[in-house]
């Protein structure tokens, strides 16, 4: 739709109205202007009074009021601070006060001194009075015009005086006031509370005499056999009279273990013992020749076994399995090959089992690429044994290491072990590497002589010195060939390894320096 614009006519009828509109508009914003001004001159008239004017006269009652009640001395040295005295009031204003406030300020500053100098002057002024912003008519005192040293010393002594005899006491002392002597003697010491002793109270009379007879205390156990009886000593003497018969070691296949298709032991792994030649001797001649004791005696034992002096059946190493779990959590069969039993010298009809010191038992060991077990070793050797001899101790003495005993206590095995081959445990105490043989050098380690029920006569020891042997120990060897999952090792490699050396050794890998004394 179309917009047509209106005609003149229109325009003329329409402008009164639009008049009228303006005025009405115009008239309500000047009146919304002045009652805005208005309001804001009450309220911040309200919020911020102004002060009266220069020459207006000022009430005594109101500087009173606002006069504060105690001033400070400006002198820190003053101990006395007075009141201030109360103005004076002034006198009331006249008839020409009424014109006042058409004076000049120089006009009305002479009118007001004036009538300072006309009013009383005031009572006390020995206090200092300071004029603030709400007094402006007050003065201060003028000083006085005699300061001759007399004058001073007069003040001093009044000041001295006026301290004195002051009203505001001293600081009080943060320590207590001493306790008069009639109090103290009054009032009774307390009596110090019973502690409890720290040491224990004395035993009475009857327990110190019952404790000066002991009952008799049953001794410890030692380390080394308890003596046999008397009829066992019989029999063990009988038993040496025995002739010697020959051994025959039934034979003995490899492991049935899991991994163990492959792995064998036997004769091929003792090839580095030289064959016992036709012209050596037995174990009679040669120990009864035989005049040395201690290492020069394993000198010429090892001598002997370096030659191949040792009984056949020696050399036809039996299988011991190990297995388990390894450090990775992975299946493990470890197989390794020692001797049937302990190391002897002679022929397979008349031989002798030969006690030796840690030197020449590491060096005849490494003379055959062998070592020393260690002691879960020697645990496995006793439970798979097919053969298992009960411990057979002898009278404990300083001749416990001579030859005599290896000879007794050897005829003592032959008659428990009856011609039966195999491998046998049980009989003697081993020479073992052992974990802490690396905090005590020149030390033997010990461990073994098991009982029927499994458990060993000796724990794992090194209290002996490295040379030291007695008719107790025996040296069984292990072949350094060993089988990891029937795949053929070097078991020195599997005593120093972190994943396998906790299936074969208590206390995990051995240290370098016990792997290699063992078979130096």
């Amino acid at each position: 739709m179309m917009n047509f614009p209106l005609s003149p006519r229109r325009n003329l009828a329409a402008a009164p109205k639009l008049l009228k509109r303006a005025v009405v508009f115009a008239g309500g914003a000047v009146a919304g202007t002045v009652v805005s001004a208005a309001a804001s001159y009450v309220l911040v008239s309200a919020l911020f009074p102004q002060p009266p004017a220069p020459g207006a006269a000022v009430a005594p009652a109101a500087i009173a009021a606002r006069a504060p009640a105690n001033i400070a001395p400006a002198d820190p040295d003053l101990s006395r601070v007075a009141r201030a005295p109360a103005p004076q009031a002034l006198p009331a204003p006249d008839a020409a006060a009424a014109v006042a406030s058409n004076l000049t300020p120089t006009e009305r500053a002479e009118n007001t001194a004036r009538r300072l100098r006309a009013a009383p002057a005031p009572a006390d002024m020995d206090a200092l009075v300071v004029a603030t912003k709400s007094q402006p008519d007050i003065a201060l005192p003028a000083p006085e015009a005699d300061t001759t040293p007399a004058t001073f010393a007069a003040r001093a002594a009044a000041d001295a005086a006026v301290r004195d005899s002051a009203a505001i006491a001293a600081t009080p002392s943060l320590r207590p006031e001493p306790r008069p002597e009639t109090l103290a003697a009054l009032t009774p010491p307390r009596a110090a509370p019973d502690i409890a002793p720290i040491r224990p109270r004395p035993r009475p009379d009857a327990l110190v005499l019952a404790a000066a007879t002991p009952a008799p205390v049953e001794a410890i156990p030692a380390l080394r056999p308890r003596p046999r009886p008397a009829q066992a000593e019989t029999r063990q003497l009988a038993a040496a009279t025995v002739p010697d018969t020959a051994v025959a070691p039934a034979p003995r296949r490899a492991s049935g273990g899991l991994f163990s298709s492959g792995g064998t032991c036997g004769p091929a792994l003792a090839r580095s013992i030289p064959k016992r030649s036709g012209n050596a001797p037995s174990a009679q001649p040669f120990f009864a020749s035989l005049g040395a004791s201690g290492s020069g005696r394993d000198q010429q034992i090892i001598n002997e076994l370096a030659r191949g002096n040792m009984p056949g059946f020696l050399r036809d190493l039996q299988p011991v399995a190990f297995r388990g779990t390894d450090a990775r959590g992975a299946e493990a069969e470890i197989v390794v090959c020692v001797t049937p039993d302990y190391l002897a010298l002679g022929s397979d009809s008349d031989y002798v089992r030969v006690p030796l010191g840690l030197p020449a038992a590491a060096s005849i060991a490494n003379r055959f690429g062998m070592t020393l077990p260690t002691p879960r070793m020697v645990d496995a050797i006793y439970s798979q044994a097919s053969v298992r001899l009960s411990p057979a101790p002898m009278t404990p003495g300083p001749q416990m290491s001579s030859t005599d005993y290896f000879l007794r206590h050897n005829a003592t095995i032959e008659g428990q072990l009856r011609g039966r081959g195999g491998l046998v445990a049980g009989q003697k105490k081993d020479v073992v590497m052992a974990s802490r043989m690396a905090n005590a050098p020149g030390r033997v380690a010990i461990y073994g002589w098991h009982r029927n029920s499994g458990s060993p006569i000796q724990p794992v020891s090194t209290v002996h010195g490295a040379n030291y042997a007695d008719y107790s120990h025996g040296i069984r060897l292990v072949s350094k060939t060993a089988y990891l999952n029937g795949k053929a090792v070097n078991l020195d490699d599997l005593l120093a390894s972190g994943r396998y050396a906790w299936l074969l050794n208590e206390e995990g890998p051995l240290p370098g320096p016990v792997i290699r004394i063992a078979s130096r």
